[in-house]
């Protein structure tokens, strides 16, 4: 009797930390990146929007707007490439690639151009970005969604 206890009260816990992380085994759909986007919490790039859409098969962001900060308006223009490349990591994190502000003078010197962010949605309308191996979930940087996909 104690040994079928044992194996339901196991088969029991099982079954509850399936269920309770079914939503994260779920393969997340990357169409759900496709919309304009607002980036928060970056001081330099805050309120700036971003349009991501399908080109050539990959996804793509391109400056929809600029936010008022002189570096951002010196170095950027709209329909510039923000975002050359989101790929998938695992069911629900994605890799996002940004390039830098003014990454041809970064160039000039043989700088990276480039930031590499780990990410998730935190729901439908919220995109967390977080750097090196760091929870995207701790992240303060997002992108809320202004505009989805007709």
């Amino acid at each position: 009797m104690r040994q079928i206890t044992k194996t339901s009260l196991a088969l029991l816990l099982t079954s509850l930390i399936l269920f309770s992380c079914s939503g994260k085994l779920k393969q997340v759909s990357d169409d759900k990146f496709i919309g304009i986007w607002e980036i928060k919490e970056a001081p330099l790039m805050d309120g700036t929007q971003i349009q991501i859409k399908r080109e050539n098969n990959k996804l793509v962001g391109r400056i929809y707007k600029l936010n008022d900060n002189k570096y951002v308006k010196l170095f950027s223009d709209s329909d510039d490439v923000w975002i050359p490349e989101i790929s998938r990591i695992s069911n629900f994190e994605f890799k996002l690639t940004e390039n830098k502000i003014g990454k041809e003078l970064f160039a000039l010197y043989g700088q990276k151009t480039t930031q590499e962010f780990k990410v998730q949605f935190a729901d439908d309308n919220t995109i967390q970005l977080s750097t090196n191996d760091s929870d995207p979930t701790k992240s303060t940087r997002i992108y809320k969604r202004v505009i989805a996909a007709h």
